[in-house]
């Protein structure tokens, strides 16, 4: 049976304390908090769908990364370029500002060292860094955002050619990730020992558990009896889980 194309993708950050990442996803980014289970965290925009994960875990269990992040950064594409203009007009600070075809764009760091690009471009390259920071008019109607996407995600890798091998076993997987190879000594640490990214969700179109598992064989690290998604853990330690 044929696995179709990926919908989407959706991060799972591991955090320390989770009310302030909270508060900078749904202040500085204009996310909505659509979930909250025990540790775990689920944000969203208006549309109501999961986009975003955080997992609270505490420091007797966890602790921050030594060396560079296995997550170098999360490029976010919104679908309304005037709500960039809204989240800037509040003030927040931004450590770098951009103008595109669409509009503007920001990338900051999140309070566990994350760095995300907030954008509205069909290619991020058509962005170029600017200096002055324009008087951008608040909305005081908007609260959160019409419609985001988690477009890519920037991994540190110890070694491209081998997390790249694992990636192209799902086509378009690729599609999703831009690869930095890096040094460091917690990029291949076991997974969920340090604040980072944890786990990434990938909806599918349509979902075959048994031919996933012969395309990632050894690399699978659990299917349920059910056979509802599965799990498959990449070079980096980095847990995937597959869905419909």
């Amino acid at each position: 049976m044929c696995i179709n194309k990926i919908s989407s993708i959706s991060p799972v950050l591991k955090t320390n304390n989770r009310n302030v990442n909270q508060e900078f996803f749904e202040k500085v980014l204009g996310m909505k908090t659509l979930l909250e289970d025990g540790a775990l965290l689920s944000l969203g925009d208006q549309s109501k769908t999961d986009r975003l994960y955080l997992e609270e875990s505490p420091s007797m269990r966890t602790r921050k990364v030594e060396g560079p992040k296995r997550l170098a950064c999360l490029k976010i594409r919104v679908t309304n370029p005037q709500e960039i203009e809204w989240l800037l007009a509040r003030g927040h600070q931004v450590d770098r500002l951009f103008r595109g075809k669409n509009g503007y764009a920001f990338e900051v760091l999140s309070p566990e060292g994350d760095r995300i690009l907030l954008h509205a471009e069909e290619q991020v390259d058509s962005l170029t860094e600017i200096e002055e920071v324009p008087d951008f008019q608040a909305n005081a109607a908007f609260t959160i955002l019409t419609e985001f996407f988690v477009e890519k995600v920037v991994l540190r890798v110890p070694t491209i050619e081998a997390s790249t091998a694992f990636y192209q076993q799902l086509p378009g997987l690729e599609d999703y990730l831009e690869l930095e190879e890096t040094t460091g000594p917690d990029l291949a640490l076991a997974n969920g020992q340090t604040w980072d990214l944890y786990q990434i969700k990938v909806d599918l179109d349509t979902f075959e558990a048994n031919e996933l598992v012969k395309r990632f064989g050894d690399q699978v690290t659990f299917v349920p009896k059910r056979q509802q998604f599965v799990l498959v853990e990449d070079p980096s330690k980095i847990e995937w889980w597959f869905e419909a």
